[in-house]
């Protein structure tokens, strides 16, 4: 095993690890001395920020079909093996059910498995889905989770064990994600919103994501706020989202922004950004808003309540509930002084609290902690 200041860390992913989330812990683990791999099930080339680092590899597994599983678990192992891995940390479903095998037959020291959903699976997934979170929960030697949310479910309701569950909050690069007056007009003019009052959605169209409880509460403020409009950003298939539309008759109120690179720009557009998600691991649309400085409007799912004290930096309301999210945007409309005095608060407080470098030096010391139990818990194997 290497020593703790220079170990050799692996980050599987089923998708993509070109994604900030990723570019910021890496760099940070790099930074502090550690050598750094990446590995993904369906991404073909290595994110830019691994490719930068000088001691690196990537590892492409081509393995978009379950059906191809049992060859890149082989394929992985064999260059866990090759580049003697100390640590093997993997994301999303799919990566973890690959990468905690390929762990076992390399003789990992220590696999750890990182869940980034909470009850989506009880919601939208099958039993299958919700046995291997059980059993991959079981067959890791540390669980990381993104909020305290993440860990009383998994415990609660999954039966995981507490004791080799840790909680590290995800950091981010605020001065990536702030925006200006500037920006606001821009975004504005782009879509056509001047003289509008803007509520917005920043998620993919999927069916947890609460769109349904949005574009009723829109259809309820319409008489009260003539001039509402809607921005929704994000991809997926919009035929669902386009028959609410006409349902809550809706037509020519809502726009569509797909997806855009400048987010938070389109977040400080808005006069309230809404976020009506029926399940969350983190809510990061959640610190995003805060920090773009959106006076927001969030349900009270998973770890919302831990980035959002209600009526202080926000407003929580409950989920499935777009009665709650009428009378919230109400408030906001109706006070705009208040809506100035949470978005100062709501900057300050994630600015504080979800920093790049809580997340690395908490990352550190899981790895640290736990290498040398789980390495010992090998041996004895």
């Amino acid at each position: 095993m290497a020593e703790p200041e220079r170990l050799r860390v692996c980050h599987l992913c089923a998708t993509t690890l070109d994604t900030h989330y990723f570019a910021n812990l890496g760099g940070g683990l790099a930074a502090n001395g550690m050598s750094l791999f990446g590995a993904s099930l369906t991404a073909p080339e290595a994110p830019a920020w691994l490719s930068r680092l000088p001691e690196h590899d990537y590892l492409f597994l081509d393995a978009a079909s379950r059906a191809a599983y049992p060859a890149a678990i082989v394929r992985l192992a064999r260059w866990l093996r090759r580049h003697r891995m100390d640590v093997l940390q993997t994301h999303l479903f799919d990566a973890g059910l690959v990468g905690l095998a390929a762990a076992r037959l390399a003789r990992v020291p220590l696999a750890i498995l990182t869940r980034h959903h909470t009850d989506e699976m009880w919601i939208a997934g099958t039993r299958v889905h919700i046995a291997g979170d059980r059993l991959m929960a079981r067959w890791a030697d540390r669980v990381v989770v993104l909020s305290h949310a993440v860990r009383t479910h998994m415990v609660e309701r999954e039966g995981a064990p507490a004791d080799k569950i840790d909680v590290i909050y995800q950091g981010f690069d605020f001065q990536s994600l702030s925006a200006s007056d500037d920006d606001r007009r821009r975004v504005r003019t782009e879509f056509g919103l001047d003289g509008y009052f803007v509520i917005g959605c920043v998620a993919r169209f999927f069916k947890t994501k609460g769109h349904v409880y949005l574009l009723e509460a829109a259809r309820q403020l319409v008489d009260e706020i003539p001039n509402l409009r809607v921005l929704l950003l994000g991809g997926g298939d919009r035929s669902g989202i386009e028959e609410m539309i006409r349902a809550n008759g809706l037509e020519g109120r809502v726009i569509f922004g797909g997806y855009r690179s400048d987010v938070p720009a389109c977040m400080r557009a808005m006069d309230v950004v809404v976020h009506p998600s029926l399940t969350e691991a983190f809510c990061q649309t959640v610190i995003e808003a805060l920090a773009a400085e959106s006076p927001l409007v969030a349900t009270d799912v998973a770890a919302a309540s831990e980035v959002v004290s209600d009526g202080v930096n926000g407003l929580l309301v409950p989920p499935a509930d777009s009665g709650a999210i009428v009378m919230a945007v109400r408030r906001l409309h109706a006070d705009p002084v208040l809506a100035r005095r949470m978005v100062a608060a709501g900057k300050r407080s994630v600015a504080e609290r979800f920093t790049i470098d809580r997340m690395v030096a908490a990352q550190i010391d899981c790895y640290r902690r736990w290498l040398a139990p789980a390495a010992a818990k090998a041996n004895a194997a």
